[in-house]
Order: structure tokens, then C-alpha cells, then sequence
């Protein structure tokens, strides 16, 4: 819900006051445009800057048991911006280590890379470049959680 919302924001170029990516890169959302909340510590705030009100619309797919369900969130209003979003090369890899863990809690998981990448935010008005932002988002690694013993 939060990284769907902070892409309509994003596309919908409203300022960005607030936003987190996840601590660990999650491939199913988009690199460093995804946002996640954490009450009374983490949010997601975005301003409309614009002279326009902004109706926002959201609604939700339900899954069934042949499809995956899909967040929708659509911002409506005069559009003043065309908004181009790119990326650069991911850096500063971090590599993951390695855990045991023997006790009947134990959740496995596997190792993520952790690394850094830069978000281009650019706003064009007329086919004109009026501005651009960039953000940058840094991705800590997570180990490699093996259940048993060290061998």
C-alpha cells in the first residue's frame, strides 16, 4: 500500500517530505522508489504543491487462489508536470554474512546484497526540462539465516 501511494506521489510529482525505502532490498517492488511505515516512526507524507486540488483514488484487487491480489492508487488533478524517473548503477555492495540458528524458531532465510543506487526525479513542463531531484537509497544486507547447527 505505501510503495503503491508513494509512486502515485512520485509520478504525480507531489513534493517528497517523508518517505523510507525498506531496509533490505525487496525485489518485488521497484529499486529505490518503494516506501514502507513504521507507526510513530516511520511515515509517508508528500505535499501538493501545485494551485490544484488532488482527489485521491485507491482500491484493492482481492487475490483468489489462481492470482495475486494489486494495490491501485491513482492521484487526479490538472497535471502541470510530465515526470521521468531513472537510475544509477548500483554501489557500495555490502555482502551478507552467514547465521546459525538451532533453535525450534528459526526461520531460514537467504543472503541479500546490500548496496546503495541513486533516483532521478525529472519534471518537464512543455517538453522543457524544468527540474530534477535525486534520492538515494541504501540497502543494508541481510544474512544468510541457516537452521541447525554451525557445522
Amino acid at each position: 500500500v505505501v510503495t503503491t501511494t508513494y509512486n502515485a506521489a512520485f509520478f504525480g510529482a507531489m513534493d517528497d517530505v517523508e518517505h523510507h525505502p525498506h531496509a533490505f532490498y525487496i525485489d518485488r517492488y521497484p529499486v529505490g522508489r518503494e516506501a514502507t511505515v513504521y507507526y510513530g516512526s516511520l511515515d509517508l507524507r508528500w505535499k501538493n504543491s501545485s494551485k490544484y486540488g488532488v482527489l485521491i483514488r485507491a482500491w484493492v484487487n482481492k487475490s483468489t487462489p489462481g492470482s495475486a491480489g494489486e494495490m491501485h492508487v491513482e492521484l487526479w488533478s490538472t497535471k502541470v508536470y510530465d515526470v521521468k524517473a531513472g537510475q544509477s548503477a548500483r554501489r557500495n555492495f555490502r555482502a551478507p554474512g552467514k547465521q546459525y540458528d538451532d533453535t525450534d524458531r528459526c526461520v531460514p532465510q537467504g543472503p541479500i546484497q546490500g548496496f546503495d543506487i541513486d533516483i532521478y526525479r525529472t519534471f518537464y513542463q512543455g517538453g522543457k526540462k524544468v527540474k530534477s531531484e535525486t534520492d538515494t537509497a541504501r540497502y543494508q544486507a541481510a544474512d544468510n539465516v541457516i537452521c541447525g547447527k554451525k557445522p
